[in-house]
């Protein structure tokens, strides 16, 4: 390892450093989404609040069709 310089090695420490510090951030970015989207509404929760937006929309589409123009 003698034919290396010195400074070469802190080069060589920074892309490793920069490496894994950026495979870490992406591991917990990907944690994070994953535990966002486990603790979110379940499947049920939105169907039912669809359901209730549908029925609200077709009274509006009901009251405007019996507007006369």
């Amino acid at each position: 390892m003698e034919s290396i310089p010195w400074f070469a090695w802190i080069v060589l420490g920074a892309i490793a450093f920069g490496s894994l510090a950026s495979v870490t951030d992406s591991v917990l970015k990907n944690r994070r989404k994953i535990a966002e989207i486990h603790a979110g509404p379940s499947r049920h929760e939105v169907l039912v609040r669809l359901d209730a937006i549908e029925h609200r929309l077709e009274r509006i589409e009901r009251a405007l069709s019996e507007v006369p123009n």
